[in-house]
């Protein structure tokens, strides 16, 4: 009785992780109630719907570079920016927001490396606050 019960479980189990990993190309779209849209139109004309994306673009577009205050950005690394880990994973997502940001001219950044020791990390992250640096990240974990 026993091994027929864990023969089932383990096929539960199974059946779950196929389910589970396997991918549909099918998505399922979500019904609409279109009774409230037909008596709206009959009121109202129709107006165009501004995609979220073309309406991000425009503000965008819209604000001058010039007038925006560059935010600095220090970041306390416990090891180098080239460890292929931890401290790579944040300066390299550092560097793509910044480029998103519009460069240098709106976003400066800054770093120290090997700062595995909390007391200079401490030195460090009180040092570029005293520079006037907007956000001080201690992204380790001593």
């Amino acid at each position: 009785m026993k091994k027929r019960w864990f023969l089932l479980s383990l096929m539960l189990i199974f059946s779950l992780l196929l389910a589970s990993c396997g991918g549909s190309e099918e998505t399922a779209e979500p019904e609409e109630d279109t009774s409230a849209e037909t008596t709206e139109s009959a009121d109202t004309p129709e107006e165009p719907v501004v995609e979220e994306e073309e309406a991000v673009e425009d503000v965008a577009a819209e604000a001058n570079v010039s007038d925006i205050e560059t935010i600095r950005i220090a970041v306390v690394m416990p090891s180098t920016i080239t460890d292929l880990a931890w401290s790579q994973a944040i300066y390299d997502s550092l560097l793509r927001l910044q480029e998103a940001a519009g460069g240098p001219d709106v976003m400066e950044l800054a770093y120290t490396e090997n700062m595995f020791n909390v007391t200079d990390a401490a030195a460090a992250l009180r040092d570029y606050a005293a520079d006037g640096f907007n956000i001080v990240i201690a992204h380790g974990t001593q």
